[in-house]
């Protein structure tokens, strides 16, 4: 195998875990591009607010939707009907069959593909799942500073409105007790950074593209905005609380919207 190539299938065994890396049909190594953008059937315009109903009634103004996605990684694993926030493992089960290790925030009001800093790397096995890294750090790390979401924009029902923002991070603002006190991980941060699995159904080939299309409708589906935290009245303004202790129902379910793995994240490979 060429020197190159071996580095490339050495590196991908020490963070993917992918086994039987060699250059054989079914199992060939190949690299591809990564992109994101608002989901094409939303509508969004860049530069324009995006308009919509959620299943509770407002009617949503968000001029502001940016995510930051720190990776992306897949599996062969298929994944069952889900809806909500998951708590997806942090070693996910399976193969994986491929990685994109660099990120940034995107716009997810704006149709225009934007690239990953980074090229991705695989194998052409069947690809059946993604999870979405929402970190740009150490995904086990106590504390995370970076924003991964950023919101902005009105709600209104029945003649009231809710000028509204958003700034979530996943750090020691979201650390919740164990789930067994006689062990002590076993509620781990990383469960919480890690939105998965997302149905993706592929295989990849040299030189094609992932496509992350974002849905930002899909993060309120549950939100109440009436229990919002408002934080002035020239101008108005609310604000929904990052962190979890002292969260409120349009808080959560926001934030639970963020991680759920079905509705704001959907895949595409373009050959």
């Amino acid at each position: 195998m060429h020197a190159t190539r071996l580095a490339a299938c050495l590196g991908l065994l020490a963070s993917l875990a992918l086994t039987g890396c060699v250059d054989t049909t079914g199992n060939r190594l190949v690299t591809f591009k990564a992109q994101a953008s608002a989901a094409p059937d939303i509508g969004a315009v860049a530069g324009q607010p995006l308009h919509f109903s959620t299943p509770r009634g407002f009617d949503v103004t968000l001029s502001t939707a940016r995510v930051y996605v720190g990776a992306l990684y897949f599996s062969t694993v298929t994944p069952m009907t889900a809806s909500g926030a998951q708590e997806a493992p942090c070693v996910a089960p399976g193969i994986t069959t491929g990685e994109v290790r660099g990120g940034q925030a995107f716009d997810a009001l704006d149709p225009t593909p934007q690239p990953f800093p980074v090229e991705g790397v695989g194998s052409d096995l069947p690809t059946r799942s993604a999870a979405v890294w929402l970190t740009a750090d150490d995904v086990n790390a106590d504390d995370e500073r970076t924003v991964v979401l950023q919101v902005a924009g009105e709600a209104a029902r029945g003649g009231v409105t809710w000028p509204f923002e958003a700034s979530f991070r996943i750090g020691n603002n979201r650390i919740t007790p164990p789930r067994n006190p006689a062990l002590p991980s076993s509620n781990p941060i990383c469960e919480q950074r890690i939105v998965t699995p997302v149905a993706f159904d592929a295989t990849f080939t040299e030189g094609g593209t992932v496509w992350l299309q974002l849905d930002p409708r899909a993060f309120f589906t549950s939100v109440n905005f009436a229990t919002l935290e408002q934080v002035s009245t020239t101008p108005p303004l609310f604000r929904f609380r990052d962190e979890t202790a002292t969260a409120e129902q349009a808080d959560t379910a926001l934030y639970n919207g963020l991680r759920a793995n079905a509705g704001p994240y959907r895949f595409e490979f373009l050959p």
